[in-house]
């Protein structure tokens, strides 16, 4: 059979759907149709595993990096392949409990093993030569969250400061792992509305925003003693008051005090980037084993690995190839259909923005009605298995129908209902969207050996005897379109070299100075450190505005360079510190060199001069900014952006605006109800005047008619009887008259009320308008005001020499 195809994975043989035969075409599944995402459904003991491990392979067998999540403990069997087909090999794996089952000893079932797999693979059209060949295309490991079994995997970079993310992606990585570490505490928080996931979400993100990271003792302490003093709108202690923040920092101690929670912290970094690839730039299939795991480890692990997912998809450039494939073997109560568990968001924005950066999710799962299948409708490909019930054949019928429709694909529900209730064991229906047909397929032999779940002893032997000896994980590389490149080696630290001339001569002494001079040194950036002379200036700063209601006092850390010339220094070049007062050390580290001191700071007498221009320098130049809007007379918070202003002032205006417009509906509202009322009995009116109208038309037609007929019936005299038929269709053709009047004078009066009513509604309306438009601040103009230290609120801590890294 001819299956090596570039980008066509080879996953078993064509089956005739009237015999259920195979029949020797091979099934090839197009690798950039996986980028639109696969489902594959099907009950235990329907092959599902073994396709799965198929579709694994084949990624790999392309240089497709695969991340594989396995709830089940099936899947560490992707490592177990022989090329050779031993019997030795299989000895080494076989399953004991299956061998006393079949009443084997050892040796006999594992040549029975191996002669199962000589034998398949050949049926397939496999030999030795891919066993290798899949074996050189990728790195294989596994790893064990939560447990030294095989490789521990380190969720610590969760709390790490995310380099370079927009503010919307660093809050939402910082919801996903404040949901996570309290899923795993065991605290009941909804996310986004409980205070305890507002608190630790805003303490992320707090610490992000200042590239600082967190380690889950930091997060505690915190916790306790938080470095905001609101959140939201509200006081931290009316928010979430000290007493009871105690309870939540015990909480999440219990964690971190746990035996087990260490080798949570261990290992290699969950790093999406560095589990795809190795830091030499070889696919990786990385299992993921969480079988060991209860399902509030799972559901915590789970949340964490899929949100780190999400953000590394937001750093990868767009394509429309199957960039990598990530493959969850068991998604019962990961996605369900109607809760909200915390691994379910970020599930839903891969399924929906995924494909756009190459990324093919495959989500498998024994039983199809604890999947959400409106999620699914974002899913092409779908592989259909046996399954146990016709409850869930018709759930899967219903979501595979609202792909379909989504999709804008036709869908035979008969005869894809026919299909499914014949498939065999390994015997699969597939559904893909990019093809016209529905087609059948066995699944051929996996080249792994499908020996069954390993148990802890046996991933641990399995670790140590990997395929490919994995060395650390590249922690560096960038998580980008490109794969990892190792990281050259960090060269000596060398001073930086200004833009203005060569390198001024270092000394490997501090110079001399006199003991009136203060003097400091900043923190060293590691052994040899070349440091620089600055101008330190320290100041509290208070300022005070009635106006705006700013009360506030800040501490200013600035450094200007001392040059030798006319103005040695100048206060308007000075820029903030990269350190605090806090960090400075009085003593010369050991090893540094020292740039040459120019003539100027050696004075003593100078440093009071600077002094006194340090202090003129900041009550004229250290000013808040704040923006005003004059027509809701609101100011903007220190350090708030314009756009941050605009949104909250849209947001309190529109508050206002919609009460205004409440009261004023409130005061039409009693008018056109009876407006209402009034045109309601109106209508009412005209059906009856019609109603009798018609009444008297069709009295008065029967009367004239039975006055002809009996005139036809050849009467030659005028009867009395004739004569009263003849008086009352006259008098019926008068009420006919005056029934037209009603009708007419109901429909007057009833266009009468609707007119008035209209009426009121446009002036209601236009009233609403002009409130809206009284209220739309969208493009308003701001005033701009600078708010100045107030009159003695400059108080100088500290005017000093600092010596600087690298200055």
């Amino acid at each position: 059979m001819d299956f090596e195809k570039l980008g066509m994975f080879y996953l078993g043989q064509r089956v005739d759907p009237d015999t259920q035969k195979a029949t020797g075409v091979p099934l090839l599944y197009d690798a950039a149709d996986l980028v639109t995402h696969a489902v594959i459904l099907g009950m235990t003991g329907s092959g599902k595993t073994g396709l799965g491990i198929g579709l694994i392979e084949e990624a790999a067998m392309d240089g497709i990096p695969v991340i594989a999540v396995d709830p089940k403990g099936d899947l560490p069997n992707l490592l177990l392949t022989f090329p050779a087909l031993q019997t030795a090999d299989f000895a080494q794996w076989a399953n004991p409990d299956e061998a006393r089952v079949l009443g084997l000893d050892a040796g006999a079932f594992a040549e029975r093993e191996a002669t199962r797999w000589r034998t398949g693979l050949s049926e397939s059209g496999q030999g030795p030569e891919r066993i290798a060949r899949l074996r050189s295309m990728a790195e294989f490991s596994v790893y064990t969250p939560g447990s030294r079994a095989a490789r521990p995997l380190s969720i610590l970079r969760t709390f790490q400061a995310p380099p370079g993310e927009d503010p919307e992606l660093l809050s939402e990585r910082a919801s996903a792992a404040a949901t996570s570490v309290l899923t795993l505490a065991g605290v009941d928080a909804e996310p986004l509305r409980g205070r305890e996931h507002i608190l630790i979400s805003t303490l992320l993100t707090t610490a992000w925003q200042q590239h600082q990271s967190l380690d889950l003792g930091a997060l505690i302490a915190q916790v306790q003693s938080p470095p905001v003093q609101r959140v939201g709108v509200l006081e931290l202690e009316a928010f979430y008051p000290a007493s009871e923040r105690f309870k939540l920092a015990s909480d999440l101690n219990r964690l971190l005090a746990a035996p087990d929670f260490a080798v949570w912290l261990e290992g290699d970094p969950l790093d999406i980037n560095a589990l795809l690839y190795t830091p030499q730039g070889k696919p990786r299939v990385t299992v993921l084993s969480i079988a060991h795991l209860d399902d509030r480890e799972r559901m915590f692990f789970m949340s964490l690995f899929l949100n780190e997912l999400v953000g590394w998809m937001r750093t990868q450039r767009g394509t429309s190839t199957l960039r990598a494939m990530v493959y969850i073997d068991e998604m019962m109560g990961f996605l369900p259909p109607v809760a909200m568990p915390p691994s379910k968001p970020p599930l839903l924005t891969l399924l929906k923005q995924a494909r756009a950066f190459g990324l093919g999710m495959t989500l498998a799962t024994q039983n199809p009605v604890d999947l959400d299948y409106k999620a699914l409708t974002n899913t092409g490909t779908w592989f259909l298995g046996r399954l146990q019930t016709e409850r869930d054949k018709a759930r899967l019928l219903d979501g595979l129908e609202g792909a379909n429709v989504a999709s804008g694909q036709g869908f035979d529900r008969t005869t894809t209902d026919r299909l499914l209730s014949s498939l065999e064991k390994r015997t699969f229906l597939l559904h893909n969207v990019h093809d016209s047909e529905a087609v059948l397929f066995k699944t051929r032999w996996t080249m792994s050996y499908l020996r069954g779940p390993l148990g802890r002893d046996e991933l641990a032997r399995l670790a140590a005897s990997a395929i490919t000896s994995t060395p650390p994980l590249d922690r560096t590389a960038a998580s980008r379109d490109v794969v990892p490149t190792p990281v050259p080696e960090t060269p000596p630290h060398r001073p930086d070299r200004r833009e203005s001339g060569p390198l001024p001569q270092a000394s490997a002494s501090v110079p001399l100075l006199d003991p009136g001079i203060p003097q400091f040194f900043a923190p060293a950036t590691g052994p040899g450190t070349f440091f620089a002379p600055m101008l330190l200036g320290a100041a509290r700063v208070t300022y005070a505005d009635a106006k705006s209601g700013l009360d506030e006092t800040r501490d200013i850390v600035v450094t200007t360079p001392i040059a030798d010339g006319a103005v040695a220094v100048d206060w308007d070049q000075a820029e903030p510190a990269a350190f605090t007062i806090g960090d400075l050390q009085r003593d010369a580290p050991q090893g540094a060199a020292f740039a040459p001191l120019p003539a100027a700071a050696g004075a003593p007498r100078k440093y009071a001069q600077w002094g006194k221009e340090f202090s003129q320098w900041v009550a004229r130049a250290q000013t808040i900014e704040l923006l005003r809007s004059p027509r809701a007379k609101m100011v903007s918070a220190p350090d708030e952006s314009e756009r941050d202003f605009r949104l909250r002032l849209q947001i309190t205006l529109r508050e206002e605006r919609d009460g205004e417009i409440a009261r004023v509906r409130e005061r039409y509202a009693s008018r056109l109800s009876t407006l209402e009322d009034r045109v309601r009995r109106a209508d009412a009116a005209v059906k009856r005047e019609e109603g009798q109208a018609t009444e008297s038309k069709l009295q008065t037609g029967v009367s004239v008619a039975a006055t002809i007929f009996g005139a036809m019936l050849g009467r030659k005299a005028v009867s009395a009887t004739t004569l009263g038929r003849v008086t009352t269709a006259a008098r019926g053709a008068g009420r006919i008259g005056r029934a037209a009047q009603d009708v007419a004078r109901a429909e007057t009066e009833l266009a009468a009320l609707q007119a008035k009513r209209d009426e009121l509604n446009q002036t209601l309306e236009h009233e609403l308008a002009a409130i809206a438009a009284a209220w739309d601040t969208q493009q308003a103009p701001l005033d701009r005001v600078l708010i100045k230290p107030k009159r003695g609120g400059v108080s100088v801590q500290l005017v000093a020499l600092v010596w600087v890294p690298g200055a």
